[in-house]
């Protein structure tokens, strides 16, 4: 039977051998002391530390290097895979009434808005408001993981997003399409296009923040030690 000390080398041993994530060093005491104790089982003369050597002369030459890997590729795949759903999810009733109701808005502040140029002046405010918006709400956020004390592959992806608005800006400044000169002759189409290009940004950092709140309370369920 491990002991609680024992348990506590294998972490020790984890972080020798290069595994610096909390929930991966999990994952490993688990199948470490499993091992372990059925070579212990098996062979009782076989101390603690010898029964730990053969079972990691087990992973090969690169030790834990390819369950690492491994870990970061099935967490990005599975973040990218709910931070869709989560953006698509302002596309299916009832939240599409919210999109639809955004896009009719800004719309109609463009009609409204009869001269190209506060056109344009007003798609730089609301690229900057965007833009600024997904600032504080990204440091609010972040707020959250300041209890997480041990660093972990699994919380790691709530510092991509899927559209950020810095992408709205770029292109605002880098493109002719935005210049002074192109925005006095923003005709009501190129604003509706502008609109639906904000509005899916707005709409991912929205899904983006759904995915961090979900990503947190999943965290703080499976590893509460991280947070201790």
């Amino acid at each position: 039977m491990i002991t609680e000390a024992q348990y506590e080398s294998l972490y020790a041993f984890c972080r020798r051998h290069y595994v610096h994530y909390y929930d991966v060093q999990v994952e490993l005491v688990d199948h470490l002391s499993a091992a372990i104790e059925e070579r212990m089982q098996q062979n009782p003369k076989l101390s603690f530390d010898q029964a730990l050597d053969s079972v990691y002369a087990g992973f090969g030459i690169k030790g834990f290097a390819d369950i690492v890997a491994t870990r970061m590729q099935m967490v990005s795949k599975k973040a990218r895979k709910n931070k869709w759903k989560l953006f698509f999810s302002y596309f299916n009733i009832p939240k599409v009434t919210m999109t639809v109701c955004l896009y009719a808005g800004l719309l109609l502040i463009g009609k409204w808005l009869t001269q190209d140029y506060y056109r344009g002046f007003f798609l730089f405010s609301l690229g900057i408001s965007l833009f600024i918006f997904e600032i504080v709400y990204t440091l609010k956020l972040n707020k959250l993981f300041k209890q997480q004390k041990k660093e972990m592959i699994f919380t790691s992806e709530r510092l991509s997003g899927i559209i950020h608005s810095g992408f709205f800006v770029q292109i605002f400044f880098s493109s002719s399409v935005f210049d002074y000169g192109e925005t006095k002759q923003m005709h009501f189409l190129s604003y509706s296009l502008v609109c639906l290009f904000m509005l899916i940004i707005f709409i991912s950092i929205l899904a983006h923040r759904d995915f961090v709140k979900e990503l947190y309370k999943s965290a703080i369920e499976q590893y509460p030690n991280a947070f201790a």
